[in-house]
């Protein structure tokens, strides 16, 4: 099992990442290009295919003309995507539901339409001089 994000540099690897994303093909990485275009810089989103990421476990390695597979070590710990998916589940974003904001808008307007319901039947009692020992 990969301990760190990890950049491919040299041959091929076949790595099960079922843990991460819930898929069960073996994804095929390959090691990342000797020139890169000009004016781009690394990203993890972009280059995923070149980084053995932490919590998956390598299958199988290729490796072509006698070199060995070699990659660096990109980000560890809670930095990795292992990590930050941790990090997500112990330390979720506060959530606002609309349900709760929409039920306090319905208390509300309830509560406008009792008071209204309430002036309009002491009117109407005041105005017919109904006391309230005949209700």
């Amino acid at each position: 099992m990969v301990q760190c994000d990890a950049i491919l540099l040299a041959g091929n690897c076949i790595v099960n990442e079922s843990i991460l994303t819930g898929e069960s093909v073996p994804v095929t990485k390959i090691p990342l290009p000797d020139s890169p275009s000009k004016g781009t810089l690394f990203d993890i989103k972009v280059h995923g295919r070149h980084i053995l990421f932490a919590g998956t476990t390598v299958i199988q390695t290729r490796n072509y003309a006698d070199e060995r597979v070699l990659a660096v070590v990109a980000r560890t710990g809670f930095y990795t995507v292992k990590g930050e998916l941790v990090r997500s589940i112990l330390f979720p974003k506060p959530l606002k539901f609309k349900f709760t904001q929409d039920s306090f808008r319905f208390i509300f307007a309830l509560s406008i339409l009792a008071v209204v319901g309430l002036g309009v039947s002491i009117y109407l009692m005041v105005s017919r001089d109904v006391f309230v020992q005949n209700v």
